[in-house]
């Protein structure tokens, strides 16, 4: 489908950037497990782990970044894609679904020493005047009574995109940043904050303005996350 135009978008176009990286590449001690136990599985008790204060490395939203007619397909997305050291992989499956040809199964797969965890999750491309970004939503937990899971909200991350034939790169909304901003009073997209965490709480028309409106910014969207793609006879693995 066809995305929106920059025109209809507040801020100023710029060129893709990146950002939360994952595992050695950046922060090795900070990072693990927080993808998969914070990003992946579900946002405990509404506090949804957002900004970096307590931990948390990348923002989370209640709200997704994006409507039906700013979703895009990219068939190139299709595969399974790792870091360098292999320590993280993402596999996207693209809908086959009347209706959801634009919606991608997400499995997160990441090693903690001699251990795998892994995570699902609902992926759409996202295409906000001339940027791309990936919208990343956990798959519901069917672990616990259905009113134990009453008492968990799931949330949305997004990250800047750029794909290509061999790699893609991910740079999340930094949550350090929009701590900081939030505290000079130069950003006043609605959210709450629970324990020293913040949560985005605004519209996704609030959220696609903040994150639009920044997606030039290199410390808005930093420490990029590199994946190459791996061969087919290694998807199985």
């Amino acid at each position: 489908m066809a995305g929106r135009s920059a025109a209809e978008l507040p801020g100023d176009p710029g060129g893709p950037r990146r950002s939360a990286a994952m595992a050695r590449e950046t922060d090795k001690g900070s990072w693990r497990g927080k993808w998969l136990l914070v990003a992946a599985l579900a946002v405990e008790s509404i506090l949804a782990t957002g900004c970096d204060g307590g931990g948390a490395l990348f923002v989370v939203s209640l709200q997704p970044v994006y409507t039906q007619l700013d979703l895009e397909a990219d068939s190139r997305l299709n595969g399974m894609w790792s870091d360098k050291d292999g320590d993280v992989t993402f596999s996207f499956q693209q809908g086959t679904e009347n209706g959801k040809e634009n919606e991608y199964k997400l499995v997160v797969k990441e090693k903690n020493g001699e251990q795998a965890e892994s995570g699902e999750f609902e992926a759409h491309v996202v295409k906000l005047g001339t940027y791309y970004f990936l919208d990343i939503y956990p798959q519901s937990s069917n672990e616990g009574s259905e009113f134990y899971r009453l008492h968990f909200t799931r949330a949305h991350t997004f990250a800047r995109v750029e794909i290509n034939e061999d790699s893609i790169q991910l740079a999340f909304l930094s949550a350090s940043w929009l701590e900081a901003k939030k505290d000079e009073k130069n950003i006043d997209t609605p959210c709450v904050k629970v324990d020293d965490e913040l949560l985005l709480t605004g519209t996704t028309e609030e959220v696609q303005e903040l994150v639009f409106s920044h997606a030039s910014d290199d410390e808005a969207f930093a420490n990029p996350l590199l994946l190459e793609r791996q061969p087919v006879g290694e998807e199985g693995q």
